[in-house]
C-alpha cells in the first residue's frame, strides 16, 4: 500500500474499550491479555509468517477478526472491536457505515472464527465505507461538539442554522 496510514496503539484499543465500560454499566472491566491487543495491531501493520493483509479493509478485516477471536477483554470485546475499527477508518479518511450485518460477522468471528470467509466480509467492508475528507470532517466533529457544549451551557436550544 503506497499511501501512509494510521494504526491504533494498545493505548488507543484501551481507552476505546474504556468508553464502552462508561457507556455500558452491564460491561464487566478487566484486560484479559494486552498481549493480543498488541498482536492484533502488530498483524495489521506488519503481518506475521509472511503474511502481510495490503488494503486497508484487509486490515480491517484482521483488526476487527483479531479482537473479537482473540478475546483479550472480559467483555466488550465485539463493540472494542468494532468501535476501533471504525476509528482505524476514520482516521484513515473512510467512513464505515455498517448496518445490521456486522453483528452477525462479529457474533461469528467471537464464536467459530472458521466459519467466517474473509473475502465475503472484506467485499462487506469495501461496500460498507467511502471515502472522506479527513480534515473537513474533523472540523465538522469539531463543530458538532462546539454546538453541543453550548446547548448544553443554554436553556434553550441552538438552532443548528446559525
Amino acid at each position: 500500500m503506497s499511501q501512509s496510514l494510521w494504526y491504533p496503539s494498545v493505548d488507543d484499543v484501551l481507552e476505546i474499550h474504556e468508553d464502552i465500560l462508561a457507556e455500558y454499566a452491564d460491561t464487566s472491566p478487566g484486560v484479559q491479555n494486552e498481549g493480543d491487543i498488541q498482536f492484533a495491531l502488530d498483524y495489521i501493520e506488519q503481518g506475521h509468517f509472511g503474511s502481510v493483509p495490503e488494503t486497508i479493509h484487509e486490515k480491517a478485516f484482521h483488526l476487527c477478526r483479531l479482537l473479537v477471536a482473540n478475546h483479550p477483554f472480559v467483555d466488550g470485546n465485539k463493540r472494542t472491536a468494532l468501535n476501533t475499527t471504525v476509528v482505524f477508518y476514520f482516521l484513515n479518511g473512510y467512513e464505515f457505515d455498517y448496518d445490521e450485518e456486522i453483528r452477525e460477522i462479529l457474533k461469528r468471528l467471537g464464536t467459530n472464527e472458521a466459519d467466517v470467509d474473509e473475502d465475503t466480509v472484506v467485499e462487506y467492508l469495501q461496500t460498507h465505507t467511502k471515502e472522506i475528507d479527513l480534515e473537513e470532517a474533523i472540523a465538522r466533529w469539531r463543530n458538532d461538539l462546539v454546538e453541543y457544549g453550548l446547548d448544553r451551557l443554554s436553556d434553550e436550544p441552538r438552532d443548528p442554522n446559525d
